[in-house]
């Protein structure tokens, strides 16, 4: 099937967030994973996901931290398949943070100073599926002409400036869908961030697409959770620039301490953490996810330097050296007097 041949070229990953356009023209972002479009400038702060693999089903988490003074906006991003959508809870990851957060070590320094599948192909666009979830709307697109597409989700308020529209071209080329996330007006401005969404879908070459964020205009945060049945590398989609870092790798379980994370969980799983920015002039390609050659465990480590005085200028040390002194003193002269006495006393005799 050409569902199934387009998911093993490519794969994988999300559609998130906001609201959208109904003034022109628009102002365009990015996030690691997507573009936005809205009626004020919007910046990303923090974007955190969560990709969950078991066997050719792949889930993506998504969490996006905005500042913006923007009341409507919109957030693109291609997949290969159709896929599910979800409401998801935030709580998730602050656990995550918390199981995979680097160990801390402190080092005392002594101071010296004080201190699955693609659309058909074929001209236009189609709606393949348009659905209300939780205060969102969300539309799933299929269509290889640009055009077409990009004048669909202008007819219906997603209205893109012409660089987001010819970054699409490559993902519907490949037969990718576009999935359009909008948020209620009622929801207010986006300052105070948006709510996690989950998609779901099948794949059998997991990606988490970054190509969109090439048009950005800073630097893209990510922090990237992988949880399969082993550990995973990932790929750099910014060749140029620093590749994205190994944070920690170890195995979790399901633990009544974090239950959001537990209920992802029906036994053992492997996580993995990544952290990393990417200049978009960088950005060339998708970050690909593949299966480590170990399940070695790894958790970073963080040194905090903890400048303490020296002893010697501790002011305990500087109140018993001075009563040193000074009792060193009292008895040199009970000394010296002593010793006058008796030269006293000789000469008298």
């Amino acid at each position: 099937m050409r569902r199934v041949r387009i998911a093993t070229r490519v794969a994988a990953v999300v559609a998130a967030a906001v609201a959208l356009v109904i003034v022109n023209p628009a102002v365009s972002g990015a996030c690691a994973c997507g573009a936005f479009v809205a009626n004020d400038k919007l910046s990303t702060q923090r974007e955190t996901a969560l990709v969950e693999l078991t066997g050719r089903t792949e889930a993506i988490t998504l969490s996006v931290l905005t500042r913006s003074t923007a009341d409507r906006a919109a957030f693109l991003m291609p997949v290969p398949a159709r896929a599910r959508f979800e409401v998801a809870n935030g709580a998730l990851f602050g656990e995550l943070d918390e199981v995979s957060r680097p160990r801390v070590e402190v080092r005392e320094v002594v101071a010296d100073g004080d201190g699955v599948g693609g659309a058909p192909p074929g001209a236009g666009a189609t709606v393949v599926d348009r659905v209300e979830v939780g205060p969102y709307d969300v539309a799933q697109l299929s269509g290889t002409d640009v055009t077409a597409v990009t004048e669909w989700l202008g007819d219906n308020d997603f209205t893109l400036p012409p660089d987001l529209g010819g970054a699409l071209a490559p993902y519907l080329a490949d037969g990718w869908l576009v999935v359009a996330v909008r948020l209620a007006p009622t929801s207010g401005s986006l300052s105070a961030g948006l709510p996690p969404m989950r998609l779901t879908f099948e794949t059998d070459t997991p990606v988490y697409p970054m190509r969109l964020s090439a048009v950005a205009d800073r630097v893209q945060p990510l922090r990237l959770y992988v949880l399969a049945d082993h550990r995973v590398d990932v790929g750099n989609p910014a060749p140029r620039g620093n590749a994205p870092e190994l944070t920690f790798a170890g195995e979790v379980r399901p633990d009544a301490r974090y239950p959001e994370l537990s209920a992802l969980l029906s036994g053992p799983r492997f996580l993995t953490r990544y952290d990393g920015e990417f200049r978009p002039q960088h950005i060339t390609d998708d970050i690909r996810i593949t299966r480590a050659a170990t399940d070695e465990p790894y958790q970073a480590v963080v040194v905090v330097t903890k400048y303490v005085r020296s002893p010697w200028r501790s002011p305990v040390v500087y109140a018993v050296g001075a009563a040193v002194l000074i009792v060193g003193a009292v008895l040199l002269l009970r000394w010296r007097k002593r010793g006058r006495a008796t030269d006293h006393s000789r000469l008298d005799q």
